[in-house]
């Protein structure tokens, strides 16, 4: 059995130009989060080239709870991750600081051509190579259709799509495997919304 499955978290689970290269204090205390919850994170990131652009999708997505355990594993990964939120989350005082310590970025979708896909795709084409987080459903409510969002970044930033999952059932976020879509957008919804379906969501519910 190698290191990584014995480990809860480790940052070898990623590739090294996605680590952000935290304190290694602010890593423990993450990793010491999950233990004492029962959480681990299996799977890995394999290494791509420096200036590849990721974007991983992250579901059953059904609970706050999915954002707490997340942002634990990430610590825990130590990775340099870029994701979208509300604005007016970034406006409180120390929530909204630790959503940009952690690689948030706000979006105003009030604003006109200010929607998620149009942001992100503006800021991973300034960067070179980057990893985007994000939830194929957009909301933790019951939803009957995935958000093709992602499918329309990854297009435009010519960038991979990881999967990874939130397994309450068995208490473990997985990364899981790439998805080369097939170019039939229903056809790529449909079977990534059936693939979450093999873990258990926090609230089975809403999924």
């Amino acid at each position: 059995m190698s290191k990584i499955k014995k480990e809860i978290v480790s940052r070898k689970q990623i590739p090294i130009n996605f680590r952000a290269s935290r304190p290694k204090i602010v890593q423990w205390l993450a990793r010491c989060f999950l233990r004492a919850f029962g959480w681990k994170v299996e799977g890995a990131v394999p290494p791509v080239a420096s200036n590849e652009n990721l974007i991983l999708i992250a579901g059953p997505h059904t609970s706050n709870w999915d954002g707490i355990f997340g942002f634990a594993a990430i610590l825990g990964l130590d990775a340099k991750i870029t994701f979208f939120g509300k604005h007016s989350l970034f406006k409180q005082p120390i929530l909204g600081r630790f959503m940009k310590y952690m690689g948030g970025i706000p979006v105003d979708k009030t604003k006109p051509g200010a929607g998620l896909t149009e942001v992100a795709i503006a800021n991973m084409k300034k960067l070179n190579g980057s990893l985007i987080a994000m939830s194929p459903e957009g909301t933790r409510a019951k939803t009957e259709k995935l958000k093709s969002g992602f499918l329309r970044i990854a297009k435009a930033v010519e960038g991979q799509i990881f999967l990874g999952a939130f397994d309450f059932g068995n208490k473990k976020i997985v990364l899981d495997k790439f998805y080369n879509p097939t170019g039939n957008m229903e056809k790529d919804l449909a079977w990534i919304r059936e693939y979450f379906r093999q873990y258990q969501a926090k609230r089975p519910e809403n999924y």
